[in-house]
């Protein structure tokens, strides 16, 4: 029965019918007594759809217009917040490989053990793989070109030849098997930062190390010296001596054709290769390598590592 009507007004206040459980299943959904469906007439479930309907209606076009205006603020490769203004901030920090997540910063292995060779040499190889195949790269690398000394034109940007990097290459597995690893060494990227060169070999830090000033001193062109130096330590006397003689390729620098960073495809950032050439073998040597410019900020605290990157190894 449906509800009762006394007095013409519908009465809800009433015992409602006593009904099998299947029944009461079925009235649950159409109850065809009241005419109506999941507790709804018709005519309630239209008001319903109709105010859900324009409600979302409201909600697609406030958000379109949210979403254009954001658009219209924003560039497809310029951020919005660029340098001190982002939260990455202006003083790149840098990067290294071989580095093997799951080891953290330590690289050990023992070198006529293939298996733990390996794992360095494919870690590097997958890093370097955007340099020797340009098809990894969003535009296939059809901007890149060979700078020299010359900055490239706005849309393209300088190629870096993996070749550059002397012995420390595939073909020597990085000189791992040797005893005498490579480690390679990169400035992160940061929009818009342009490097403040030390660029004056009566002008540099005392702290700068020996090798870094006679490079630097024995360069003849001007253009050779516009560049952000990077330079590998010890942090401890004892990791100094342990750490031994290092060569540096190409060279002991990133060149200023590659500044600023301003989000061009195809853009690869430039290299150094550290080879360690006598390294203390049976031995964990703490390495800090840092870059070098007037505007990249530097600190010794484990902590909080500015313009560097931290490394351990152990050679058995």
């Amino acid at each position: 029965m449906g509800a009762d009507k006394p007095n013409g007004a519908l009465n809800y206040c009433r015992r409602p019918p006593q009904r099998p459980f299947l029944q009461k299943i079925q009235y649950a959904i159409w109850n065809p007594e009241e005419r109506t469906f999941l507790g709804r007439t018709p005519h309630r479930w239209g008001v319903i759809g109709l105010i859900y309907l324009v409600m979302y209606i409201c909600i697609i076009i406030f958000f379109s217009i949210c979403m254009c205006g954001l658009l219209a603020t924003m560039h497809d490769r310029i951020p919005y917040f660029t340098l001190a203004e982002s939260i990455i901030g202006d003083n790149p920090g840098m990067g290294h490989r071989p580095i093997l997540y799951e080891e953290g910063a330590l690289i050990w292995y023992t070198a006529n053990n293939t298996d733990q060779v390996k794992k360095y040499v494919d870690n590097i190889d997958k890093f370097l793989e955007p340099y020797n195949n340009k098809s990894l790269l969003i535009n296939k690398g059809v901007n890149q070109r060979d700078c020299g000394d010359v900055k490239p034109p706005r849309e393209e940007v300088c190629s870096f030849d993996p070749k550059l990097l002397g012995p420390c290459s595939k073909e020597n597995d990085y000189g791992f098997p040797d005893k005498t690893p490579c480690i390679i060494v990169k400035l992160n990227k940061i929009f818009d930062f342009d490097p403040d060169f030390f660029d004056d070999p009566d002008n540099l830090p005392e702290e700068m190390p020996l090798e870094i000033k006679e490079y630097i001193n024995s360069t003849t062109k001007p253009q050779e010296l516009r560049k952000v130096w990077v330079s590998c330590k010890g942090e401890r006397p004892a990791d100094v001596e342990a750490l031994g003689p290092l060569k540096y390729y190409p060279y002991p620098g990133l060149p200023e054709t590659y500044f600023p960073y301003d989000n061009t495809p195809g853009y690869l950032s430039p290299l150094v290769a550290v080879q360690l050439l006598k390294p203390t073998l049976h031995q964990i040597i703490n390495i800090r390598c840092r870059a070098w410019a007037r505007n990249i900020q530097y600190t010794d605290s484990l902590k909080e590592r500015l313009g560097s990157t931290h490394l351990e190894i152990m050679i058995d």
